[in-house]
């Protein structure tokens, strides 16, 4: 077989493990296969890495689609801002004396 390996290439940067495994979890889903690099000094210079930026590396073949899920992913999880106004008025409203 003389079929050379798949380029491998930079996704995107997560701020930490945790949002970097459930961004890969998302994408393996989808059926495209994701390596995370932890940045930072490596393990064992701190003793975890978890809270280190984290780096997510597709195949070059899978980037586009990649990142349109990963697009996707970010508008679903932007949450509606808090009513602000509902809170201000449970503040307000005026106590009882008994």
């Amino acid at each position: 077989m003389d079929e050379s390996p798949e380029e491998i290439v930079l996704l995107t940067t997560a701020p930490n493990e945790p949002i970097a495994q459930m961004w890969a979890e998302d994408l393996r889903a989808e059926g495209i296969r994701v390596m995370l690099q932890a940045e930072g000094p490596g393990m064992g210079a701190w003793a975890s890495v978890a809270m280190f930026a984290h780096q997510l590396y597709v195949r070059a073949s899978d980037l586009e689609r990649a990142q349109t899920l990963l697009d996707e992913l970010a508008v679903t999880d932007d949450a509606a801002p808090l009513d602000e106004s509902a809170e201000d008025e449970d503040e307000e409203a005026p106590r009882s004396s008994s």
